[in-house]
């Protein structure tokens, strides 16, 4: 902006100076030296006139550096807030699989020996919550590494935790289907 403005500075001055030179010159100064002073006069006005095209070019692409800036900074916290999520969804799992532990160990104590179907259907929903819950804490690990190698992972991590929540809506619809069909 500085430059711009000492630009402007010396082209009012060479300007004037110009118009000053064309006028002493018609005075009696000697034609030679007014014609170079007046070549010389435009030449550094020309130059002065690249120079200020220059700076507004460079001036366009810091405005565009900027504003692309500002989307990747946008893509981050993107990124951060789906990672959250994510996580919060695997130590709510890894609750879950403590919870069906804790219900298995309780039927294996509690339960007649011929209620093994029960058992068993616990202990299947048990290693899927597992499977769950090792699955969520990869994509978690994946989306810290992909953000570490690269800006563009914001993409990843939304495809991710689109999938992460289909798996989950059906988990919980199958775990629904399963406690109509023990109820009838």
């Amino acid at each position: 902006m500085q430059d711009r403005e000492a630009a402007q500075r010396q082209t009012a001055e060479l300007r004037s100076e110009l118009e000053r030179v064309r006028g002493t010159g018609a005075g009696g100064a000697s034609s030679s030296r007014s014609t170079g002073a007046v070549l010389r006069a435009e030449e550094a006005q020309r130059h002065l006139e690249e120079r200020e095209r220059d700076l507004e070019l460079a001036h366009e692409h810091a405005m565009e550096l900027q504003s692309e800036r500002d989307r990747f900074r946008g893509e981050v916290q993107t990124t951060r807030s789906e990672r959250d999520q994510l996580r919060i969804r695997a130590e709510a799992a890894e609750a879950q699989v403590a919870e069906m532990a804790r219900k298995l160990a309780t039927l294996r104590v509690q339960r007649p020996p011929g209620d093994q179907e029960e058992v068993t259907r616990l202990r299947a929903e048990l290693l899927a919550q597992q499977t769950l819950a090792r699955g969520l804490q990869q994509i978690v690990t994946d989306i810290g590494r992909s953000r570490s190698r690269s800006r563009s992972g914001a993409s990843v991590s939304r495809a991710t935790g689109a999938s992460v929540g289909q798996y989950l809506a059906g988990s919980s619809s199958r775990r629904r289907n399963e406690e109509e069909e023990r109820h009838r």
